[in-house]
């Protein structure tokens, strides 16, 4: 910002800027001193383009109470004093509210809405549905619909920002969304250019559904699952595919949601099939789900909500034989709603449920690639042949190539033989060579041969390819499988033992914090290293905050001791702040006093982790089967191509005579045969002759 932070507002009243409060790709928003309630944002572009400015003028003159109450929409401009420019706009400041994604995110939900249970994201999800309704009553579309531009508070109500983005029309003028984010954007939008794109309600109703869907789903995208076919699938590509990932038709899309998912069975039939509604190939033709449908069937679903038996954090649809979210848990799922802190309510019996459940779990086998099955066509040997062809001019001169060694023979006796033989041997030999149908039929030979030879260099690359991804997803399997023993090992622990695991638990945990602090990252931490001393500590193997041990760095050449300590200080920093999470709850003061409640909580979290351990290896086994069976389905596809040239070389080779293919494969070895059937004659003449 400039110089100036008096301003003053449409109405000529004077706006002192506070503290700025954030920084976009359009402005920056400041604090208005004096009045906590408002907010000023300020636009990078100086001046204003005209259309910013009439489409900042027509939201101002729109505003109503009824915006008011779900936004924070423009309420003037502000201008500099002295020009008179209109530099921004005034906007309510929203305070105790969230962004949406910190209530659906199992994370910062934890952190900051501790109390919130799944009938509180619906509730969520039927405001914004509301809030939607709402603006698309009042005339604004949207657009822009992401996580980032609503607003939800403790009491689950919600509120739309960044409204100098949305497209409204005035005076018959549409001023259009710019801008759109690709993971809430529709099939039939994706990719384009979005500028002037005139957005629609049912353009709006795909990001809803997103919206929507993210909540009851706690955080899922229902575009991101598995894809069964070849190659990978972003989101994006998916939504321009139609591929809802949670379809009830989802094997005809070759997709399958992710593990540890809620999925759409466990919702009223009703709301499942607006969800498909909106999500199918079928939904740019007939319409999505308008605001005013989803309202009616989240409030219908808030009334048909159960709590669970076993846990009451846990609320799900009443028509549910079983909780689909101690469904999620058993199958080594997280807990999606628990205080911060706290872990999921265990029973007796639901503990000795998992341990049954875990000790009839059997390691999954790899599949194997055995070596003979990437084995690489060769030719085979001409056919032999069942009836003769007519001998051709080739063939003539080959046999001339023989007869005329035939005659040099004679020359032990006759020197006129020898004569007769080197000039019929040098002729018939340089037909072959120079000869039109001869040349035309050694190129041919070399034609095949070429390209034969080409396809097997393919084919060995495509081999190597396919060794080295097969052996790669067998290394991240085989490390999976020791994960799995070595949390099955943790599991086994006493009350005695308990300390013992959450220590080396906790130094795991630092060891992976250490090792991904690269040191090439935080040269300036570290006072008087070079980029010549980070060339030769990364040659002795010390490349991150890991790596630097004090035994280890002695070793390094010319690694002066000032900076050996400054090496050691930095990684004790890193070290530092480290706090130990462990997912399952248990603190090491839990473990020291070895009460029988917190080895429960520590058994409970390292079932779930090793039954979803045991999900993630099975489905590390179908992958990686599914992959292998797609790389040679590719290889063996290639290996077809490099088997139709060889057999092509071997009719080729198969179709001329054998004197004819052996003399003529290469000129050569034409002029050396043709060259050596008279001197062998001479050399014998003079051995035996007379």
């Amino acid at each position: 910002m400039n110089s100036v932070t008096k301003l003053v507002d449409s109405r000529g009243q004077q706006i002192l800027l506070g503290e700025r409060l954030g920084k976009g790709g359009e402005g920056s928003v400041y604090a208005v001193e004096g009045d906590d309630t408002l907010v000023a944002k300020l636009y990078h572009q100086r001046p204003l383009t005209q259309g910013l400015l009439a489409k900042l003028q027509s939201l101002i003159a729109c505003r109503s109470p009824e915006l008011d109450r779900i936004s924070a929409w423009p309420r003037a401009l502000v201008h500099d004093p002295r020009s008179r420019d209109a530099l921004g706009i005034l906007m309510p400041r929203v305070s105790d509210s969230r962004l949406l994604h910190e209530l659906y995110s199992s994370a910062n939900r934890r952190r900051h809405f501790p109390d919130a249970r799944w009938h509180h994201l619906i509730l969520a999800a039927r405001n914004m549905a509301a809030a939607f309704e709402s603006m698309h009553a009042a005339g604004v579309i949207v657009g822009d619909v992401n996580q980032g531009n609503i607003l939800v508070d403790k009491n689950m109500c919600v509120r739309f920002i960044d409204c100098d983005s949305f497209q409204i029309e005035a005076n018959g003028t549409v001023f259009h969304c710019p801008v759109g984010t690709p993971h809430f954007t529709p099939p039939e939008l994706q990719s384009q250019k979005l500028r002037d794109v005139r957005r629609t309600e049912d353009h709006d109703g795909f990001g809803l559904a997103v919206l929507v869907f993210h909540l009851l789903f706690v955080g899922r995208h229902p575009f991101a699952g598995r894809y069964m076919g070849d190659g990978e699938m972003s989101i994006e590509k998916a939504i321009a595919e139609h591929r809802f990932a949670f379809s009830r038709h989802r094997k005809e899309r070759l997709v399958e949601p992710p593990p540890a998912s809620l999925l759409l069975e466990e919702l009223p039939a009703s709301l499942a099939d607006l969800f498909e509604q909106a999500f199918s190939s079928e939904s740019f033709q007939r319409g999505r789900p308008s605001a005013s449908e989803w309202v009616a069937q989240l409030e219908a679903l808030i009334k048909q909500r159960k709590p669970c038996s076993l846990d009451p954090a846990h609320l799900y649809y009443n028509q549910l034989s079983i909780c689909p979210w101690c469904r999620v848990e058993d199958d080594g799922g997280p807990t999606f709603f628990a205080a911060e802190g706290a872990s999921s309510m265990v029973s007796t019996g639901r503990l000795e449920g998992y341990d049954r459940r875990i000790q009839k779990l059997l390691i999954p086998t790899f599949t194997e690639l055995l070596p003979a099955r990437l084995a690489i066509p060769k030719v085979l040997k001409p056919k032999r042949r069942t009836s003769q062809s007519p001998a051709t001019v080739c063939d003539a001169a080959a046999t001339g190539v023989v007869a005329a060694a035939s005659v040099c023979l004679l020359g032990i006796k006759w020197i006129g033989a020898l004569w007769a033989g080197a000039i019929g041997s040098i002729a018939a030999g340089a037909f072959l060579i120079f000869g039109k149908p001869c040349r035309l039929q050694r190129n041919r030979g070399d034609e095949l041969w070429e390209q034969f030879g080409q396809v097997q260099t393919k084919l060995a690359n495509a081999a190597v390819a396919v060794t080295g991804k097969h052996h790669k997803r067998q290394k991240l399997f085989d490390h999976a499988v020791e994960e799995l023993k070595s949390g099955y090992e943790h599991y086994q622990a006493d009350q005695d033992q308990l300390q013992d695991v959450l220590t080396l638990q906790r130094t795991a945990q630092l060891n992976r914090l250490l090792a991904g602090q690269l040191i090439q990252d935080n040269l300036a931490e570290i006072p008087g290293l070079s980029s010549s001393m980070l060339s030769m500590l990364q040659s002795f193997g010390v490349e991150s905050a890991f790596d630097v041990d004090s035994l280890k760095l002695m070793g390094v050449p010319m690694l002066s001791p000032s900076l050996q300590i400054e090496l050691v200080s930095w990684r004790d920093r890193i070290a530092g702040k480290y706090k130990f999470e462990p997912e399952h709850g248990v603190s090491m003061e839990d473990a020291k006093v070895a009460s029988e409640s917190a080895l429960r909580r520590f058994k409970i979290a390292q079932a779930r982790k090793i039954l979803m351990g045991a999900s993630q290896l099975e489905a590390l086994a179908e992958v990686g089967k599914a992959e292998l069976q797609r790389d040679l389905k590719k290889y063996d596809d290639l290996a077809d191509k490099c088997r139709q040239c060889g057999n092509q070389v071997r009719e080729f080779q198969s179709s001329r005579r054998f004197l004819e293919r052996e003399l003529n494969r290469h000129a050569l070895v034409t002029a050396l045969v043709a060259i050596c059937v008279p001197m062998v004659g001479y050399l014998l003449r003079f051995l035996f002759g007379s």
